[in-house]
């Protein structure tokens, strides 16, 4: 028996009578097939690891990958939070990032971070801002959103508009500083 086109046919006469709208029913089939859309791979519960030359570069930990394979432009999807470790040469941690979500544009070698974005590095600064970038070609972060800068080393507290640092977060400079500079004294 030969295989005929009526299944198909039948298939899309039932989405279209099941979908009302103004979109065209055309539209909408198209929309439910658009393979852009739909996760080529989806991973659970990840704690995944980057190694160079058999040292740990970075790790990363994460409840839910989502790699869209097909879309336009390849990427990763993190929309359940991210926690990013990087590492030294000696595989000593150098700085960490945190986030409600984020994305990974894998041919721009590109992150985005977004939702209480938190970056520490290991000299005690700690930066908070909803949304951060990592350039991992040029080595840098940075972000045109409003950024808080907590100094342990100093006891400050800076409030500020925009920020570009290096990826360590160990250099870094404040685009527009408000005038809120806290001093906290730990020791009353």
């Amino acid at each position: 028996m030969k295989p005929t086109a009526t299944y198909p046919l039948k298939l899309a006469a039932v989405l279209l009578a099941a979908l009302p709208s103004c979109k065209s029913s055309i539209e909408k089939i198209r929309e439910i097939n658009d393979i852009q859309n739909i996760p080529s791979l989806r991973i659970e519960n990840l704690d995944g690891r980057m190694t160079e030359l058999g040292g740990l570069r970075v790790r990363f930990v994460t409840p839910e990958l989502l790699q869209f394979y097909f879309a336009e432009e390849k990427y990763t999807e993190f929309p359940k939070g991210i926690e990013i470790y990087r590492y030294n040469d000696s595989t000593i941690l150098e700085s960490s990032i945190t986030a409600n979500h984020a994305v990974n544009y894998e041919a721009k070698d590109l992150w985005e971070a977004t939702g209480n974005v938190v970056v520490k590095n290991m000299q005690g600064d700690e930066l908070r801002t909803e949304k951060l970038f990592w350039d991992q070609k040029t080595k840098k972060i940075y972000t045109d959103a409003l950024v808080k800068i907590i100094d342990t080393q100093k006891g400050t507290i800076i409030f500020g508009k925009g920020l570009v640092s290096d990826e360590s977060f160990t250099d870094y400079e404040i685009k527009e500083v408000f005038d809120s500079v806290i001093y906290v004294d730990d020791k009353k």
